[in-house]
């Protein structure tokens, strides 16, 4: 019995079950296939789990939800996008945004950037972004060192060179460590409401953002409209930051995500 069949030629490395396909590949198909398969634990998903137990033990983790109308914000994309493509020969998607709204919240709530010792908090003066990026075998998070410093261009080319290396496997160990806060763009994948990210230790929160879908909302003199919403969910250590934190860190970001302009 053939426990590992190779892969057909041009798809990605790793299992390849019959049946399966690049984006699911170990879905069932039809015969032949073997009644067991045995999969060894890659690197990523092995140090993952590590983390995530590590979170689980040594965290008091609770989630918060806020909603934003995304309806500038995909104005304001839609327009940047040429610009985008034509000078920094690149896809503009949502994650810059959603990156520079982060940066904003963080730097007027520096407690959710945090890490808490038995010492105390150390709060660094400066904003090491992780974004949680997908790729054969799990999940890594390339950092964008400095994002304080960075304007929204300057982010949106940082952020889409980390991720283009994470998923070809050309990070360093270097740029997998030392972030203050990581975002994840659950929304991408736009088959649920929200969830309930986990925190990456040592950090103190991780936000992430859901899918645009739309929504009647009551507008304006309780009138009712079709809008594209989103959730945001933050997930906190609720031993280093309260409730009125995190909602304030929330609205932050929301605002900034519904006020943004050319």
């Amino acid at each position: 019995m053939q426990l590992f069949p190779s892969p057909p030629p041009g798809a990605p490395a790793g299992l390849l079950l019959p049946g399966g396909t690049p984006d699911n590949p170990l879905a069932m198909g039809g015969p032949p296939f073997p009644p067991v398969v045995t999969l060894p634990l890659s690197h990523i998903r092995r140090v993952s789990m590590l983390n995530l137990e590590q979170a689980q033990r040594t965290t008091a983790p609770v989630t918060v939800v806020a909603e934003v109308d995304a309806t500038g914000l995909i104005s304001v994309r839609e327009s940047l996008k040429p610009l985008a493509e034509r000078h920094l020969g690149i896809r503009l998607t949502y994650l810059p945004f959603f990156a520079a709204a982060t940066v904003r919240a963080l730097k007027a709530w520096p407690i959710m950037n945090a890490m808490l010792t038995p010492q105390g908090f150390v709060i660094p003066r400066y904003i090491n972004l992780g974004i949680a990026t997908a790729v054969p075998g799990g999940v890594l998070l390339p950092v964008v060192p400095g994002a304080e410093r960075m304007g929204f261009w300057d982010l949106a080319l940082a952020i889409h060179l980390q991720t283009q290396k994470a998923r070809a496997g050309l990070l360093s160990p270097h740029e997998l460590s030392g972030h203050t806060f990581v975002i994840t763009n659950t929304g991408r994948y736009g088959a649920t409401l929200f969830g309930t990210p986990i925190i990456q230790p040592p950090n103190v929160g991780i936000l992430a953002f859901e899918a645009i879908q739309k929504r009647p909302v009551v507008v304006g003199d309780d009138q009712l409209a079709i809008r594209p919403m989103m959730y945001l969910a933050l997930t906190a250590d609720h031993r280093a930051v309260d409730g009125a934190e995190m909602i304030g860190f929330l609205a932050t970001v929301k605002e900034a995500l519904e006020q943004v302009a050319l």
